[in-house]
């Protein structure tokens, strides 16, 4: 795995097409995850989301965005 990494073999990317690539991702998994939280708030018969034992319910933008962060670095993970 290091030959590969430091022989120069790798394929080289602008920094601007990575940053292209990075938020075409986000934005493709953050409206997967968005829609995932809007339904999951619909159907009254499963556990809310609430944080801890306050009650309160995070916001449905904050979930899809965490989400949507941790399938992104997951997937340049090669998870």
């Amino acid at each position: 795995m290091s030959d590969y990494v430091h022989t120069g073999r790798r394929a080289k990317m602008l920094a601007e097409h990575r940053t292209i690539e990075y938020r075409l991702m986000f934005g493709a998994c953050y409206l997967l995850s968005l829609a995932g939280a809007i339904l999951t708030r619909l159907m009254p018969w499963r556990k809310s989301a609430t944080s801890g034992e306050t009650g309160i319910r995070t916001s449905i933008f904050k979930e899809a965005s965490s989400a949507a962060g941790v399938w992104v670095a997951s997937s340049f993970m090669g998870l």
